[in-house]
């Protein structure tokens, strides 16, 4: 009787804390690991710039000249750029210098 009460609780363990515990600590190592001049998104969906960062909160750059203070819980993700992969040739700002005006 004890046996179904026992494999309920480690599937639920294994399900549903077990996850969270690694999420919660992935998590804390971004949180510990931001730096002046990276771009996050925090978890509102706005995207900003790290400015200054404090032991419980870190002032952000949303726009130029617009800061906002945040606690670094609110920092949901660090973005890294995408690497563009389109050939120089074939981007729209390429040679605009060469093509005669007129």
């Amino acid at each position: 009787m004890l046996l179904p009460f026992v494999l309920i609780l480690l599937v639920f363990w294994l399900l549903f804390w077990r996850p969270n515990q690694k999420r919660r600590q992935q998590e804390m190592q971004m949180q510990s690991a931001l730096v002046p001049g990276v771009e996050v998104m925090t978890k509102a969906g706005i995207f900003a710039t790290v400015v200054e960062i404090h032991d419980q909160d870190v002032l952000l750059e949303i726009a130029p000249g617009t800061r906002i203070r945040m606690l670094k819980a609110g920092v949901g993700e660090v973005i890294t750029p995408a690497a563009d992969d389109t050939p120089v040739e074939d981007r729209p700002d390429f040679g605009d210098d060469d093509k005669p005006k007129g």
